[in-house]
């Protein structure tokens, strides 16, 4: 299957990764304690022991960092779509998306200190930069293990990020489950990647031609 045409799929599988990522993360009696990954990021960062973490808010940006990664990748899996106009709507989907991480209106007021609300930003740039450079990304092997890494690498932070906010949940003795939304984004995810790394069998055939037996001139 040609880059070209196993975009969709990576696409597809990316949207619902993407999904997972608002989908409890952890699960709790209390619907308080019900959260996705975004509000995970948000409570985290609340917590004095993230505050003062060494790097600060590591666990909110681990938790944010599959948003800007998934949006990188789906940059990446559009320049191999067929219809010009497609690519440009999953572009221009990725950016708005991207805007999801903006701080509120409180920072620009009068929070500017706030470290919280400096990460927010630096990730809003930082993924609208990663969407703007994937427009330069060629479809082609390189692309297709960018997306790949990017992909693994969103999960893995993700998870390491779920791990430090359960120490922080089980500090306060609330016992939480791990929810659907992290097993999901990791399954699509590793799905896409997959999908993204699945040798192509047709370019293998043009390249391995078999050998023509000569005419014979006797």
């Amino acid at each position: 299957m040609a880059f070209g045409r196993r975009s969709g799929w990576i696409l597809a599988a990316m949207a619902l990764a993407l999904l997972c990522y608002y989908l409890p993360w952890f699960v709790h009696q209390s619907a308080g304690f019900t959260t996705n990954a975004y509000d995970l990021a948000e409570w985290s960062s609340l917590h004095p022991a993230t505050r003062s973490s060494n790097p600060p808010l590591l666990t909110s940006f681990l938790l944010r960092l599959p948003h800007v990664l998934l949006l990188f990748a789906a940059g990446i899996a559009a320049n191999g779509l067929r219809d010009e106009r497609l690519r440009w709507i999953v572009r221009a989907v990725a950016l708005l998306l991207v805007l999801r991480l903006v701080p509120p209106v409180e920072f620009f007021r009068d929070e500017s200190a706030d470290p919280n609300y400096r990460q927010m930003l630096l990730l809003t740039v930082m993924g609208g930069g990663l969407v703007l450079v994937s427009l330069v990304v060629r479809p082609g092997r390189a692309a297709q293990g960018l997306i790949a890494a990017s992909l693994m690498g969103g999960v893995g932070a993700g998870l390491w990020g779920l791990s430090r906010a359960g120490e922080l949940l089980y500090n306060f003795e609330i016992d939480v489950q791990i929810g659907a939304g992290a097993y999901g984004l990791a399954m699509f995810a590793a799905l896409a990647a997959g999908v993204a790394l699945w040798p192509d069998r047709s370019a293998r055939r043009t390249s391995i031609s078999p050998i023509r037996a000569l005419p014979d001139r006797a």
